[in-house]
């Protein structure tokens, strides 16, 4: 039985192997042990934070509304739309999305005990989020910003239009450039491989659609359109976020902004 499996994976191998069919089959559970380890390494515990302390900052609100949502209206709700009426978004609103998408849900308890509101193998938390404010106002100016999930501040790292950028980097997808913000997603990559070595290449992506689906849900329920963008040109992303000497990769990217 196993000679004809092996048979039968062979014929398949032999007439096209993909390179994501080889990632597969590499990453595969061999083996299996679920709470065995007696004393867990430091390194599988503690959760890293990525910060720029020497650039501005934006500061962030957790006060809002108590107005209640429905999650069974806002699933009914989302659709993803190829048109946005280009307004800017407002500060509260953008910090309402990066906080319960990605921010930590539970402040005021130690770092290393910190939750946020997606599911994550292992608590390793290996997602950045990097807001492009596409429409700017006098509240948060157009431009590329780092969100600092450990303070709820926005880093300021490219106060410019980029517009151009992102019609470069989307292959001339000119809807996008009428969005109020991109958030663009990234892995840090060693954050899960720690744990689980290559086969923490699959969790981080299923957490980055985590995440995505949370922006999604979080902008339907402002009344903001949206839309999940996976066709970009990965290394001009690696260039603006320059992540070209760390092992950081581009994962996902989010538009969110007013209907038409």
């Amino acid at each position: 039985m196993k000679k004809n499996y092996k048979k039968r994976l062979l014929n398949m191998i032999d007439e096209k192997e993909y390179l994501s069919d080889k990632f597969n089959r590499t990453t595969n559970n061999k083996n299996l042990d679920a709470g065995g380890r007696k004393k867990i390494p430091e390194s599988w515990s503690k959760i890293h934070f990525k910060t720029y302390p020497r650039f501005n900052k934006v500061k962030l609100t957790r006060s809002f509304s108590k107005k209640k949502i429905s999650l069974l209206s806002v699933l009914n709700k989302r659709r993803s739309t190829r048109t946005f009426s280009g307004v800017s978004i407002s500060i509260k609103d953008l910090s309402y999305l990066l906080l319960y998408s990605g921010g930590i849900v539970n402040p005021g308890m130690v770092l290393d005990e910190s939750r946020r509101s997606y599911p994550s193998a292992g608590a390793r938390y290996p997602l950045e989020v990097y807001p492009l404010v596409i429409i700017g106002n006098e509240e948060i100016k157009a431009g590329l910003y780092h969100y600092n999930v450990k303070e709820h501040t926005l880093e300021v790292i490219l106060e410019e239009d980029l517009k151009q950028w992102l019609l470069e980097s989307t292959g001339n997808f000119k809807p996008i450039t009428k969005a109020s913000v991109v958030f663009i997603i990234t892995g840090v990559l060693d954050r899960a491989r720690v744990k689980y070595g290559d086969r923490g290449y699959r969790y981080v992506l299923i957490e980055a659609g985590h995440m995505a689906q949370n922006l999604l849900l979080l902008s339907t329920g402002l009344g903001m359109a949206n839309l999940a963008v996976g066709g970009y040109i990965d290394f001009k992303v690696t260039q603006l976020l320059d992540l070209e000497l760390v092992k950081e990769a581009p994962l996902y990217m989010i538009a969110v902004g007013g209907y038409v």
